[in-house]
């Protein structure tokens, strides 16, 4: 009878000595991603506290924009979409990095803050603005922008509202929702010229998951909403794209 192989034993305690190392460095990363979705979570559940007031439906009825602006005049405006996650102060930097990891606060943060393209006009009167936002994966910033992918989803949610430093909402209907190219037009700025308004539409219509929604036809202001698409392909970008509708004073 063949007598069985043994396992050496000193071979046997390293690859289990491996693997208890693999394991906490496992277990060491994912405790460190769940702490940092919670500081996310906690500064801005903090900031809704402190700067937002809404009615017992969860509306948005007040921000203290002017006490934010006294903190960072950066500061450029709010963002809220109604019955989502959608509710950030939109800063705008110098350049396009700036805010990628820092808070209002200017302290680092690695979800960063929701903001404005650095080429745009501050006070949203450009033809084309863009606003981006990391997709961050416990649904924070614009972490659940991709729900919009479905046009019933884009119905039960068709506005976007953004407070300006006057007190008073833009408010945009969302007419498009697609994957963009980093370089194929959509981050294109335009402040001016109906050739350049006219074949941007085009652009954004072509491109359209959406059969049902109607785009600007009177050159109404445009508003796009970036954020990074799920397989984090660096030359790809999810967008929303929306048209303006009118200035409130309140959301209804």
């Amino acid at each position: 009878m063949q007598e069985k192989k043994k396992f050496p034993k000193g071979l046997y305690t390293v690859l289990m000595l491996i693997c208890i190392v693999v394991f906490l460095f496992a277990l060491y990363k994912v405790v460190g991603i769940v702490l940092d979705y919670k500081e996310i979570d906690d500064y801005y559940d903090a900031a809704e506290e402190e700067f937002v007031e809404a009615d017992d439906h969860g509306v948005i009825r007040y921000v203290d924009l002017a006490k934010l602006v006294a903190m960072n005049k950066d500061i450029k405006g709010w963002i809220y979409i109604k019955d989502t996650d959608i509710s950030y102060p939109i800063l705008q930097g110098q350049d396009n990095s700036y805010y990628l990891n820092r808070t209002y606060e200017k302290e680092w943060l690695l979800a960063g803050s929701i903001f404005m393209d650095y080429k745009n006009t501050s006070d949203y009167s450009d033809a084309h603005t863009v606003i981006y936002g990391h997709n961050m994966h416990n649904g924070a910033m614009f972490g659940t922008l991709d729900k919009f992918a479905k046009e019933e989803y884009r119905d039960q949610h068709p506005y976007v509202y953004i407070m300006k430093t006057d007190g008073n909402w833009d408010k945009f209907e969302i007419y498009s929702c697609y994957t963009a190219d980093v370089e194929d037009g959509t981050f294109d700025i335009f402040k001016e010229g109906q050739g350049a308004y006219d074949n941007y539409v085009r652009l954004t219509t072509s491109k359209n998951y959406y059969k049902e929604t109607a785009a600007p036809e009177n050159g109404e202001r445009i508003l796009t909403l970036s954020t990074c698409t799920e397989d984090s392909d660096d030359f790809k970008r999810f967008v929303l794209q929306c048209k303006y509708l009118e200035t409130v004073e309140k959301i209804d």
